[in-house]
């Protein structure tokens, strides 16, 4: 991850608040224009417009459009991590299967918060790989690194298979975490949410627990 003096976000460079968190109506132009767009596609001066905000005040916050784009998707992952830590019971010896099904029902929660937050995150999936690879070089290990400290406290107790790379299998929970919204439908209610959630947790477990 790039450290802060060199975050292609200006804010971040400058040690100061995401602006988007004090600005509600950045925060929603910006998230409904990137949610229906492509990067590529999306329109700073509709956002712009839709915000009411001049360039003037956008440029003295934020260096340009990929700025406020990495900015959106900065406070989502600092969000999400900020609503696992909360609801962690913080129990060491919890299962730790139990852990990441308590962590997967949050992620739900978390996406049916705003059905744009589920729609960014599809469409940041059909971007150009090059681009997707510079927006993960910001940030994109935040949910790694937090499911690392897990894994390998766990392969540390015996409870998960020590013979597969703790970074290789951080990824793996990372990727059901974050996409679990794939297998999630808008009509199905809480009961038929955990079942696939069981299920997804069962196909981990069996491959990766200690037999």
């Amino acid at each position: 991850m790039k450290s802060d003096a060199r975050s292609a976000m200006k804010w971040k460079s400058a040690g100061v608040e995401n602006p988007l968190y004090t600005n509600a109506e950045l925060w929603d132009a910006a998230l409904g224009e990137f949610s229906e767009r492509s990067f590529g596609e999306s329109s700073l001066n509709d956002i712009l417009k839709a915000a009411g905000i001049n360039k003037g005040s956008f440029y003295y916050r934020f260096n340009d459009k990929k700025d406020l784009y990495l900015s959106v998707f900065s406070r989502l992952a600092v969000e999400k991590l900020e609503l696992f830590r909360k609801y962690d019971d913080g129990n060491a010896d919890a299962d730790f299967f139990e852990s990441i099904r308590t962590k997967a029902m949050l992620g739900i929660r978390f996406a049916r918060k705003d059905p744009r937050y589920g729609s960014l995150s599809r469409r940041f999936l059909t971007e150009d790989i090059a681009f997707r690879d510079s927006v993960l070089l910001e940030f994109g290990g935040l949910s790694e690194n937090f499911l690392l400290r897990m894994v390998e406290d766990a392969q540390k107790k015996g409870r998960i298979r020590a013979d597969i790379a703790a970074e290789v299998l951080a990824e793996v929970f990372a990727i059901l975490l974050e996409r679990i919204d794939k297998v999630i439908t808008p009509d199905m209610d809480d009961g038929q949410i955990l079942l696939k959630v069981e299920e997804l947790i069962s196909v981990l477990r069996d491959g990766t627990a200690v037999a």
